[in-house]
């Protein structure tokens, strides 16, 4: 997005992608991943990763649209 100048587009993934990154810097050494498999089913643990997932997925729906319109747009102007 950088090299092909769009700007706002990169300001608007950055903050997801910093996230992102955070959370893959963050697993401790001893787990397989960012969820533990083993403690995905404390009731606190789910609830917090549900809350994040839908937060994730209302942003890429809100992105997705965005981009199909920028399509769009640039397919009706050639």
């Amino acid at each position: 997005m950088l090299i092909s100048l769009h700007w706002f587009i990169f300001l608007l993934n950055l903050p997801v992608a910093t996230w992102n990154i955070y959370r893959y810097i963050m697993v401790p050494s001893g787990n397989m991943g960012v969820f533990d498999p083993t403690e995905i089913h404390n009731r606190g643990q789910l609830k917090s990763h549900m809350k994040e997932a839908m937060i994730k997925l209302g942003f890429h729906l809100l992105c997705f649209f965005m981009y199909l319109y920028s399509m769009i747009l640039a397919l009706i102007n050639d």
